[in-house]
């Protein structure tokens, strides 16, 4: 007889852990109609698609990275990069909208993985570096009404940006504003799970940067097109979620939600 032991149909911890943080669903399943969704862990349980592509800094090779058990197969990225530097030259588009974000110049790809310290995270979980302030993914416009940032601004940074007219994350002078441009157009806002729309916008910091979740909707009339995720100044992205209609409503129920899975706050 074969010892095949007890555990066939077991799951592992890992799979027991990913299942767990999806107890709630996934969020493009409870909240649909993204008009472009990037993230480093899985967002829709119809969504089969891979995670990232991160190209080899040692010989430009490039490989697909998939979602496992609905987060980064973070084993397989090490396998490809090993003890080089990886890069992102295609974010996944985890809508129904297949709008990659994508960087063909390799001193513009944002950071993954680190060759000799590993996988690139914040708060335990893998995120994209946009090192320098000239890192940006280019996407096809899309018309950002409502929007999930889930990262760490270094200053002044877009989120989705349009030349001068973008969503941006910004950390200054021990405040913290999040805009729909730097003139910092009124918006419906909740951050880390508390409503700041009735603060301009503008909430203080303590203990310098953070890993945060911000979901914030513009009020404005006309809002710009966005056409690249990141640039202006450095910061970690691990999740980005746009959608062309308001979803205010659903501000604090996604909230929680986000958090369930980034344990930020």
């Amino acid at each position: 007889m074969l010892g095949l032991g007890s555990g066939i149909n077991r799951l592992s911890a890992a799979e027991a852990a990913a299942i767990a943080a999806r107890s709630g669903g996934y969020l493009l399943d409870t909240y649909s109609g993204a008009a472009a969704a990037y993230s480093l862990r899985q967002l829709s349980g119809s969504y089969s698609g891979n995670a990232i592509k991160v190209r080899r800094a040692s010989d430009n090779a490039e490989a697909d990275i998939r979602l496992v058990n609905g987060e980064l197969d973070t084993t397989g990225l090490a396998s490809h990069c090993g003890s080089s530097d990886g890069f992102v030259s295609v974010w996944y588009d985890q809508s129904s909208n297949s709008n990659d974000a994508t960087q063909t110049t390799a001193a513009d790809q944002p950071k993954i993985y680190d060759g000799t310290t590993g996988l690139v995270t914040r708060g335990g979980k893998p995120s994209a570096y946009f090192v320098d302030g000239v890192d940006h993914l280019d996407i096809t416009a899309v018309n950002n009404i409502s929007y999930i940032y889930v990262g760490e601004p270094l200053g002044r940074s877009q989120a989705f940006g349009a030349n001068s007219t973008s969503i941006r994350t910004d950390n200054t002078n021990g405040y913290r504003n999040y805009g729909f441009e730097w003139a910092n157009q009124d918006l419906t806002a909740t951050h880390n799970g508390t409503d700041i729309s009735s603060t301009a916008t503008i909430i203080p910091i303590s203990g310098g940067l953070s890993f945060d979740i911000l979901l914030a909707k513009t009020s404005r009339t006309d809002p710009q097109d966005a056409v690249e995720i990141g640039r202006e100044n450095a910061q970690y992205i691990s999740e980005l979620i746009t959608w062309e209609s308001d979803k205010s409503s659903d501000f604090a129920a996604m909230s929680t939600a986000v958090n369930n899975f980034y344990n930020i706050y």
